[in-house]
């Protein structure tokens, strides 16, 4: 890097609070889970959410890359306004972010259909976080029983109503506390939401351990 180059810095263009907070805490808390080095990072919200990721983030970010080397837009599909698939949204983003000056160093991470994806999995500490006093197995039959998650899946089809149903009936109030918990104390090891995988592989590229 010579003299010119902006700072090995990270900024985050997150749709709304709940996804900055967990990206938030990834980052901040998890580096030996990612296999990442420390990174300097700033996270903004986009003032028009999912939409405004997906449709004008590289105009958002063009007054950042003085500032910050590597650029991450993270939004849900579901709201995005857009019916493509998950792949086809983030290359399109990837690309105007590319020609705006990112080139090589912006990437889109689309949560296919929304950050609750990223809530469900087998661990006691989910049913912690959550509320919930029974096993996995009793919550799953319940929640089929409310038609969000199929026998056949392994994670609810309708992930964000699973949750506040499931936050309803446990009395816990709906926060980017939630997030925030879940984020800190589960195990990033085998999560194998292909957004989240697309995110410790870039993360794992950009900023290697000892970088």
């Amino acid at each position: 890097m010579n003299v010119q180059d902006p700072p090995e810095r990270l900024v985050v263009l997150a749709a709304d609070r709940d996804i900055e907070e967990a990206i938030r805490v990834v980052l901040g808390r998890r580096f030996m889970s990612l296999r990442i080095g420390r990174v300097p990072f700033e996270s903004l919200r986009h003032p028009n959410r999912d939409g405004g990721c997906r449709a004008n983030a590289a105009e958002f970010l063009r007054p950042f890359q003085s500032r910050f080397s590597h650029a991450l837009v993270v939004f849900d599909r579901e709201g995005c306004g857009s019916s493509a698939a998950r792949t086809a949204i983030e290359r399109q983003v990837e690309t105007e972010l590319a020609r705006s000056g990112w080139q090589g160093c912006g990437k889109a991470i689309v949560i296919d259909p929304e950050l609750e994806e990223w809530v469900w999995s087998e661990s006691p500490e989910v049913l912690e976080c959550l509320g919930w006093n029974h096993g996995y197995a009793e919550l799953r039959s319940w929640l089929a029983e409310k038609k969000v998650w199929s026998h056949s899946l392994d994670k609810p089809q309708e992930p964000k109503q699973a949750l506040h149903l499931t936050l309803r009936h446990t009395r816990r109030r709906r926060s980017s506390q939630v997030f925030r918990e879940i984020a800190t104390r589960v195990s990033l090891a085998h999560c194998r939401d292909p957004a989240f995988r697309k995110l410790s592989a870039t993360l794992q590229d950009w900023f290697p351990p000892g970088s």
